[in-house]
């Protein structure tokens, strides 16, 4: 009986695992100079965002809900984020640099196959 109790946490174990890994995203992402990289907005459930500022220039993290746009943080290069954004919220990683390229080491929960994914200014 313990044989089969064991077994059957496993097997839960590894399939709450996988459930949790097929609603999570990476992203080693690049904003342009004083451009905004925007994530979600239409999703159906809330989803954390979380990163580390790799680059040089500082980040802000904001969260934008109909037309209104709330700052979370700015980051430091070298400093961290996480938020937890509600249904339908939008994150906003804002490059707060006029000419340097931010990067950032970026995970979020949700399917990247159905969070939006943009930038606000049109890419050369």
């Amino acid at each position: 009986m313990t044989i089969f109790r064991t077994a059957v946490s496993i097997a839960l174990a590894a399939a709450a695992m996988c459930a949790t890994a097929a609603h999570a995203g990476h992203s080693e992402l690049q904003v342009p100079p004083a451009d905004t990289f925007m994530l979600g907005g239409d999703q159906d459930a809330a989803m954390m965002v979380s990163g580390r500022n790799t680059g040089l220039t500082p980040v802000a993290i904001l969260s934008r809900t109909g037309d209104k746009d709330v700052t979370i943080a700015t980051v430091a290069p070298g400093g961290s984020f996480e938020h937890r954004y509600a249904v339908g919220e939008m994150a906003l990683i804002r490059n707060l640099s006029a000419t340097a390229t931010s990067t950032l080491s970026v995970d979020f929960t949700g399917s990247a196959a159905t969070l939006s994914m943009r930038y606000a200014l049109p890419q050369k």
